[in-house]
């Protein structure tokens, strides 16, 4: 079975869950804890310092995976059926033992703190100058 399959069966599996099990986990969690667990559990070296600075955004992506604090937990934890604790460039899994719910729950309240403050690409004045110094570069 190849992987896009896997993808999509967990994505489809990750929203049947969520539904399912609507309710469970939902629990306000606590944003100040949940900011010393994203560091500690260095959720800052992908999603960056406020969660749009690094390799994978975590806001302005209307990802479903972080529209509520039940799909958050499922993802967390189906992530163990699918990618195992072994070197890649995947987010690893957070089996309970790893990551328990409240803590998860904590980290999804900081989540959640986070706001878009990216400026846009034509408000940038150096990355402007890049852009216009390449395309002189390719005309000559």
């Amino acid at each position: 079975m190849n992987n896009n399959v896997l993808k999509v069966r967990g994505g489809v599996l990750c929203v049947i869950l969520s539904v399912a099990v609507g309710g469970v986990f939902a629990q306000e969690g606590d944003a100040t804890k949940g900011k010393e667990l994203y560091f500690g559990h260095g959720c800052y070296g992908c999603h960056g310092y406020n969660g749009e600075t690094g390799a994978r955004d975590l806001v302005g992506t209307d990802s479903p995976i972080i529209a509520n604090v039940d799909r958050f937990l499922v993802y967390l934890r189906l992530r163990t059926e699918y990618a195992p604790l072994v070197p890649s460039t995947r987010m690893p899994a957070y089996p309970e033992s790893a990551l328990n719910d409240g803590d998860a729950r904590d980290i999804f309240a900081y989540i959640n703190t986070f706001e878009l403050n990216a400026p846009a690409v034509e408000d940038i004045p150096a990355f402007q100058a890049i852009l216009e110094s390449a395309g002189r570069q390719l005309k000559e």
